[in-house]
């Protein structure tokens, strides 16, 4: 069974990176749809924010859909920012 992970980044405030995981989907309809919603919800915020994002358009939103086969292990970097 193939399993739909949707994640991305919440942090739009410059330098940095903080990956969040929004859902955990059995079919890949339901994992575009929650991709799209939280897309359009982080865009929201950080034109609402006003100052100090990096977002100036809707694709600067990094919202993504990794696919994972459900019983396997897996080793996947999701993303972040360290020094």
């Amino acid at each position: 069974m193939m399993l739909y992970v949707v994640h991305g980044n919440t942090y739009y405030y410059g330098y940095g990176h903080i990956e969040n995981i929004f859902g955990i989907y059995a079919k890949k309809d339901d994992a575009e749809a929650a991709k799209e919603l939280i897309t359009k919800k982080l865009y929201e915020k950080e034109i609402a924010r006003g100052q100090m994002s990096v977002v100036a358009e809707i694709s600067d939103v990094e919202v993504e859909i990794a696919e994972i086969e459900a019983g396997r292990l897996v080793e996947i970097e999701l993303g972040g920012y360290c020094e």
